[in-house]
This record gives structure tokens, C-alpha cells and sequence, in this order.
């Protein structure tokens, strides 16, 4: 009599660690996650709902965006964690979390919650290119993090409160770097002769556009008989060439389906380098 084992279907499982995380060793450190995840969230399935992942991505998305931290959240539980302070500093190298470059290099931050029985303890690694965040600040989130679950036991309430103060803590130190924008060049305009050719050029161009404009008009809402092959009507051939549900018409892209957009997906871009843990 054979064993019958049942899982259900929304069950997620954690990764499987063979090293536990903080006893590992370079390049790995014993993980093997995906270079780029689609949440900055990560192991969150078996604690938290998508939506409060979703707005945990919204917040990090913009201290990313504004070049001030590229935070990313890993929960493990106990059972897959050797020394904590470790863990989180592997997690960051190993995922590169930080700007390559500029003035903002290094910004890569981790938090680590570690999921215990009736609580959780909750950890941090700080990037060589964040400073100005320090140690009591930090630790003030960490303590309201685990006091928020200790009251609600709740894994999404305790994201909302750990995103919420680091996002207060991030931008008090640090303001969001501009992005690059390219200024338009001025072109001098001739001056005296020169110039009014210039812009009886310019008229007679236009005039030229608007007559041509006219005529086109002229030939498709009038003017004489014109044929339109079999089949002509709303769900039939085009008289402009090919049906109406094909080549880009009404909206749709030639190339073939509707063109959504791949989903985003966030990691690190730099070195990983980390500095200071708790």
C-alpha cells in the first residue's frame, strides 16, 4: 500500500538553503536566487499578500528611482539562518544592490526578518555609499518593526511599518538626485537680409504643406467615383490596403500581439559593497 502525499496548489515554498544564510562564503554565500526578482520583497510568499508586496515595491521603487537607497527585504525563517548580522550582508553582495557609480555608488540597503515562532527579529546591512544612515535610526526601525508584529501578527502590517520609517530615515538624510536632462540647443538665428530669406522660405514651405494638405482632402471625401474592391465594410478588406485588424490599424502593433509590457523587475546594478550590519 503505497503513501499518498497531497499539497495544495497556493502553497509557495521558501528556497532551499543548503548553506544557511550568514554561514556561507564568497562568491554565492550558499544562495541561489535569481540575479533579478520581481519584487524587492523576497521569500515573502508564505507570510504576506501580494498587495502589501506591491506596496512595499511602490515605496522602494521611488527611493530607488530618486537614486537615495536600492533596498530589498528578505524573510527567512530560523530554521534557514546560521549568524543573522551575516545573513544580511551576504544578501546584499550577493544580490549587488548599490549604484555602480556616481555620486550615490554603493547605496545598496537589506533588511532581513527572521521569522520565529511567536515573533520576529528583524535585521539590517547598510552600503559603503549610505553614511549618513546611522546606527540608532536604524535600529529604531528594526524595534518598530518587531513591535508592530509582536501587536498584529501580521507580516503585512509589519512591511507598511518597516518601509514606512526607513523611507522617513532615507530621505531626511539624503534628497533625491535630479535626473540628467539635456538642454535644448539654441540655434542663432541670421540676422538683416539674411533673414527674411530665411522666412519667406519658411512661408512658402508651409503654403506648399497646406495646398498639398488641401488636394489629399479633395481626393478622399469627394470628387468623382471610386472603386473599392469585394468585401468593403467594417469587418471586411480596407480601401487603404489590408483588413482593419491587421498592421498596426486601430491601435494594435504590426508585430503581433498587443505589446504589453514585460513585467518590471528589480535587483542590484553595482558591486554589493556593504559596510556596516546589525
Amino acid at each position: 500500500m503505497g503513501l499518498v502525499f497531497s499539497l495544495s496548489s497556493s502553497f509557495t515554498p521558501v528556497q532551499a538553503q543548503s548553506t544557511l544564510c550568514g554561514n556561507g562564503s564568497p562568491p554565492d554565500y550558499g544562495f541561489s536566487y535569481a540575479s533579478l526578482q520581481p519584487h524587492w520583497t523576497v521569500g515573502w510568499e508564505l507570510y504576506a499578500s501580494e498587495q502589501a508586496v506591491n506596496r512595499v515595491d511602490r515605496v522602494l521603487d521611488r527611493l530607488d528611482e530618486d537614486a537615495i537607497a536600492q533596498t530589498m527585504i528578505l524573510i527567512l525563517p530560523e530554521d534557514q539562518v546560521g549568524i543573522r548580522t551575516n545573513c544580511a550582508v551576504h544578501f546584499l553582495r550577493y544580490m549587488k544592490l548599490g549604484l555602480p557609480t556616481g555620486s550615490r555608488k554603493d547605496n545598496g540597503f537589506v533588511f532581513l526578518i527572521v521569522v520565529e515562532p511567536d515573533r520576529i527579529d528583524v535585521h539590517y546591512a547598510v552600503g559603503l555609499g549610505l553614511p549618513a544612515l546611522t546606527a540608532p535610526e536604524l535600529t529604531n526601525i528594526n524595534r518598530a518593526a518587531e513591535a508592530t508584529y509582536q501587536s498584529t501578527q501580521s507580516m503585512d502590517q509589519t512591511l507598511t511599518t518597516l518601509v514606512s520609517e526607513f523611507n522617513i530615515v532615507a530621505r531626511t538624510n539624503y534628497d533625491p538626485v535630479p535626473s540628467p536632462v539635456s538642454t535644448p540647443e539654441v540655434v542663432d538665428q541670421p540676422a538683416g537680409p539674411a533673414a527674411l530669406v530665411l522666412l519667406c522660405g519658411q512661408m512658402c514651405l508651409g503654403l506648399f504643406l497646406f495646398l498639398f494638405l488641401l488636394w489629399m482632402f479633395s481626393q478622399m471625401g469627394g470628387g468623382g467615383t471610386r472603386y473599392y474592391p469585394p468585401n468593403y465594410g467594417p469587418w471586411g478588406g480596407s480601401p487603404w490596403g489590408g483588413s482593419p485588424w491587421r498592421g498596426g490599424v486601430r491601435g494594435f502593433p504590426s508585430g503581433g500581439g498587443r505589446g504589453f509590457p514585460s513585467p518590471r523587475m528589480r535587483g542590484g546594478s553595482g558591486s554589493g559593497r556593504s559596510g556596516r550590519t546589525n
